[in-house]
């Protein structure tokens, strides 16, 4: 199975002539200046109300940290998982040609028992993860190699692949969050706390148009790919998605108007700190992780602030 990659950069002299959609709202007539600031401004504004993604660092360590910003919107395929279900779902046309390798990609994963059913309803491929072996069945070294999610990201990271050492490293991959209970993918063990049922183990995206940030040099630029699979192709086809708007969390239909700002009674916090140190009195403990959630409304202005507030950091 092979995908053919093609790509478009916005660079000085010797690019194809495309020019990506991300710049051609901005310049003088906009009241937009290119360069890190005007491409940080544009992708909060946009990241309101479009799906994607900002990662920006004001940081720099010698061989470790550098100031540059990556960020993207619109992307083609997006990777949802909790538990044992994950679902890609194409996230517009560009998507919907990406579809069909990566369930190719899938019914290799079906073949070789890793994954135990695979559906396709309209743009959405539902995949369901084999159940993890019996401990003892498999050596120490093979725990993360069990079927999980991971699983399926490993797929995908195969499928889009490519090789660095020939093109460099052109920032080609899956971007977003993992859980803290992917952790449980690997050791079978019994959950005591109720889980969120709108909480993602994994939500990333494969995107296929990265906005770069350079601090240093005060520039910017994109790197466009195209991808070709048997007689289809993007090339040509838009990069746009569907709006998703930012909802507040008493505004999201899945918190049925509530908003809680704290999960945990005032003073219960206390009593299970009091209650650990019991426990480690007479060594029924060694160790233990407590804590609690507050939250505070966010409006479209607050998450503009926050974000380029913490980007000047």
């Amino acid at each position: 199975m092979c995908i053919m990659m093609l790509m478009n950069a916005m660079c000085d002299d010797d690019c194809d002539d495309y020019v990506s959609p991300f710049f051609e709202d901005g310049g003088a007539e906009s009241g937009l200046t290119w360069g890190s600031d005007g491409a940080i401004e544009r992708l909060v504004d946009l990241l309101d109300n479009r799906r994607g993604a900002l990662l920006s660092s004001s940081y720099e360590f010698p061989g470790r940290y550098a100031r540059w910003s990556l960020g993207f919107v619109d992307p083609p395929l997006e990777i949802s998982g909790t538990g044992s279900n994950c679902k890609i779902s194409a996230l517009n046309v560009r998507g919907q040609v990406l579809l069909e390798p990566v369930m190719d990609a899938m019914n290799k994963l079906l073949e070789s028992g890793t994954l135990s059913n695979i559906s396709r309803e309209g743009d959405v491929i539902d995949v369901q993860v084999s159940p993890l072996a019996d401990v003892g069945t498999f050596s120490e070294e093979e725990r993360s190699r069990q079927p999980s999610l991971f699983s399926v990201v490993r797929a995908l990271v195969d499928l889009f692949g490519y090789d660095s050492e020939e093109t460099g490293d052109i920032q080609l991959g899956l971007y977003g969050a993992f859980g803290y209970d992917l952790t449980f993918q690997f050791e079978p063990i019994d959950l005591a706390q109720e889980r969120d049922p709108n909480q993602r183990d994994i939500q990333l995206y494969l995107a296929d148009e990265l906005v770069i940030v350079d601090h240093g040099r005060n520039s910017a630029w994109t790197v466009s790919f195209d991808f070709a699979y048997g007689e289809k192709s993007t090339k040509g086809l838009p990069h746009e998605g569907a709006a998703a708007p930012f909802l507040p969390f008493d505004e999201h239909p899945s918190n049925n108007g509530e908003f809680l700002d704290r999960d945990t009674p005032r003073g219960d916090f206390t009593k299970s700190v009091d209650r650990a140190k019991e426990e480690f009195k007479v060594g029924n403990l060694f160790e233990a992780v407590l804590s609690q959630t507050f939250r505070k409304k966010l409006t479209k202005k607050l998450l503009r602030r926050s974000c380029l507030d913490n980007y000047e950091r």
